[in-house]
């Protein structure tokens, strides 16, 4: 499914009342990695006082407040991911208790505008459902098709190697552009690649 991502890991620092918040946003492809940046988070970071989460993996979302009062932490930071519609992202927020408390409005808004900010910081990356495409070239055909695939900027070889019947390719592109780009590859070789998927 096409969603809108960020495309790099971002850290973003700022001190509210005397409380630093260390917010770490990054793209993640499901949750073993998102924990996996949690702990790397805890382990950087073992004497912070707090390590909340919020994460967005396809319609599956997780968020904890890790000791902060209920729905002071967590839920705002994945309501900054939903409501910017970000989909396989992470925050998390480490937070080093300043002395100072700030309630639990502070607290919502500090936790949710350091996630913004972090976004802000990391900028938006349109993530494209990506479909394989497998196919035997006959020999004589071979470079001509290898052509054809480089001059298609979407299309990425996954596979490459010659079997007794030819080039053994695959291709991944774009989902939308998949059938398309079959046909076209049907026209170009007069029918003789044959397709497996």
């Amino acid at each position: 499914m096409d969603h809108t991502s960020i495309p790099r890991f971002t850290e973003h620092e700022e001190t509210v009342k005397g409380s630093r918040f260390i917010t770490w946003v990054a793209p993640v492809n499901d949750e073993a990695a998102a924990q996996e940046l949690l702990e790397r988070a805890r382990k950087e970071h073992p004497d912070a006082t707090h390590h909340c989460s919020a994460w967005r993996i396809g319609e599956n979302v997780r968020f904890s407040d890790d000791g902060e009062p209920g729905g002071t932490a967590g839920r705002p930071m994945l309501e900054v991911l939903l409501k910017r519609e970000l989909t396989n992202v992470a925050a998390i927020v480490i937070r080093y208790f300043g002395g100072t408390r700030l309630g639990a409005g502070g607290l919502v808004r500090a936790y949710s505008g350091s996630v913004a900010r972090a976004l802000d910081k990391a900028g938006t990356v349109e993530v494209l459902a990506q479909e394989s495409v497998s196919m035997t070239v006959p020999f004589a055909l071979a470079d001509s098709v290898i052509r054809f695939v480089g001059d298609v900027p979407e299309a990425r070889t996954t596979a490459s190697d010659y079997s007794a019947d030819g080039l053994e390719l695959t291709v991944e592109l774009p989902v939308r552009q998949a059938a398309d780009f079959r046909e076209r590859l049907v026209d170009h070789t007069n029918g003789a690649v044959t397709i497996r998927s």
